[in-house]
């Protein structure tokens, strides 16, 4: 009877009208604090790389991580399943850049000091912290002849020895560049090469693509926004 009674106290105190206030509280201020940071998520983002999908995200991670410590409290065990859970959640997905995690992990500080019902600490984080991306993607986007990073893909026939043919005319084009794969396509008859390069400053893009098809052969190639392979885990 007496173990009975100490559960319902436990419901009771759990439940209690100051604790409910404290977790409405603590979601709130995250919602508002993810609303903060998907704004500039979506401001910062260069055309065509805003993605609405983790933009939703950016806004639900707060609010999630802020209602899960106002429960779990001052529990150890129970903080450690939550950055277990979370961390199952980071290597089982699939980001499309690095500025998409670093966004969510954003959220996920940003929620975490406010479940802990530091409000005003958490608000001011978030805010220095927009700010500064916003002054980054402001000062970036104003910078003129600004090389960048891009991915070549060139394909060679089997009948060219692709060994070192490149060379010259990538290091006349790029500041640097780095063979990331090569791959056998089209039944065997083709070479596929990808690089990653880091243009020159105002350099001439067609004058680039004009010397390599000379040397390929005048088969495929592609030149395209940065992309990192996707690594199997």
């Amino acid at each position: 009877m007496e173990t009975l009674k100490q559960f319902f106290d436990g419901i009771l105190e759990i439940n209690s009208g100051a604790n409910i206030i404290n977790t409405v509280a603590a979601v709130l201020v995250a919602g508002i604090l993810g609303l903060i940071i998907y704004f500039t998520y979506k401001v910062t983002c260069k055309a065509f790389m805003f993605d609405e999908e983790i933009g939703i995200v950016v806004i639900i991670v707060p609010v999630v991580v802020a209602l899960l410590l106002s429960v779990i409290g001052t529990s150890i065990a129970r903080a450690f399943s939550l950055a277990g859970a979370l961390a199952i959640v980071r290597y089982r997905s699939v980001l499309i850049s690095p500025r998409s995690l670093v966004y969510i992990f954003f959220g996920m500080g940003a929620g975490f000091i406010a479940g802990v019902g530091l409000y005003l600490p958490a608000l001011i984080f978030v805010l220095l912290t927009c700010a500064f991306m916003v002054v980054y993607g402001i000062t970036k986007s104003r910078g003129k002849g600004v090389s960048e990073r891009k991915t070549l893909l060139v394909d060679v026939p089997e009948s060219i020895n692709y060994d070192g043919l490149f060379e010259e005319t990538l290091k006349k084009y790029t500041d640097g560049f780095v063979l990331d794969s090569v791959g056998i396509v089209s039944g065997g008859t083709m070479t596929e090469l990808v690089y990653h390069v880091q243009m020159k400053k105002d350099a001439d893009t067609k004058a680039l693509l004009d010397e390599l098809r000379v040397l390929n052969g005048n088969f495929k190639i592609l030149l395209s926004q940065y992309r990192p392979a996707v690594r199997q885990q």
